[in-house]
């Protein structure tokens, strides 16, 4: 098996002026609320969380969705789950294109509130309707959830931070309304594992990572943990060094400058792609056993 070998280690800030504005008003917003959806993406469900948000939601209760589940290996998805139920926290992992999100949000909901629903039902209420704000860091899948669970447009998406900009309210039924809030990073990683990972998964900028610098990292995770993802996808060999790997990934897709050399830089553009959108195959980049510790 291969070994995790060091690579360059770049400081990565990222703190523009709307998430410090959307910070301030989650905080302002959070007691009208009743309970947290705090997204998270499944590849690294440790990693995007957010120690801002922890300040923020305080101990309302919470659910945490670990979207983009399709992307993230099954196994490692589930020993998250059972790792977050041992800290008592309830998450359920989804798909948020494919699976029955209003349903499973509105269950989750009232499972979770389930309590406070019963004592204002008791006092004589006849309806009572949940209330809560979704949070997570940018890219994450929050206006893909909004936009699921309402079967419009409600919120825009794209595949790159910083789309959401505004907090606004959606109606899911007569039980459950969502507040919607931007996605928050925090100033700076202290830990660069994680703004890596971070990275790899389209949450921070690609301008902010050099592409090279984060490539190197995303092949010694796989040549270590995936190692079969680059024999099936790209048709290289894993016991090599990065630069051979990504030649030959160029050769391989006759990816070549105009005097037919290999394009090396675009191979690397190819290899980001893959990694932030997850066509690279299901992949997680990071497990209980591993960084929970």
């Amino acid at each position: 098996m291969a070994e995790e070998k060091s690579i360059n280690r770049t400081t990565i800030n990222w703190f523009p002026g709307h998430m410090a504005k959307a910070k301030r008003e989650m905080q302002e917003n959070i007691r009208s609320v009743d309970m947290v959806i705090e997204l998270r993406d499944a590849r690294i469900p440790l990693s995007s969380q957010n120690p801002l948000l922890a300040e923020v939601i305080g101990n309302k209760p919470r659910c945490i969705v670990l979207a983009k589940k399709d992307q993230a290996d099954d196994r490692v998805t589930e020993s998250w789950i059972s790792w977050l139920a041992g800290q008592g926290i309830y998450a359920i992992a989804m798909n948020l294109l494919k699976d029955s999100v209003a349903k499973t949000i509105s269950n989750a909901c009232q499972k979770i509130m389930a309590d406070k629903i019963a004592k204002q039902k008791a006092r004589g209420m006849r309806h009572v309707e949940i209330k809560a704000m979704v949070v997570g860091i940018p890219n994450v899948g929050k206006s893909t959830l909004i936009n699921s669970v309402t079967g419009k447009k409600a919120a825009k998406t794209a595949n790159h931070p910083g789309v959401t900009r505004n907090l606004q309210w959606i109606k899911v039924s007569p039980d459950v309304a969502l507040l919607d809030t931007p996605g928050v990073l925090w100033p700076k990683f202290e830990d660069m594992e994680i703004g890596y990972k971070l990275a790899l998964c389209g949450s921070v900028s690609e301008n902010v990572v050099p592409v090279e610098e984060l490539c190197n990292y995303g092949l010694e995770y796989l040549k270590v943990h995936y190692p079969e993802i680059l024999k099936q996808r790209y048709g290289v060999e894993s016991d090599q060094e990065n630069e051979k790997i990504v030649a030959d990934i160029a050769r391989n897709r006759s990816i070549v400058t105009g005097d037919e050399g290999m394009d090396v830089r675009k191979a690397y553009l190819l290899l980001y792609k893959d990694f932030r959108d997850g066509t690279i195959g299901k992949v997680s980049w990071e497990s209980p056993d591993e960084d929970a510790q």
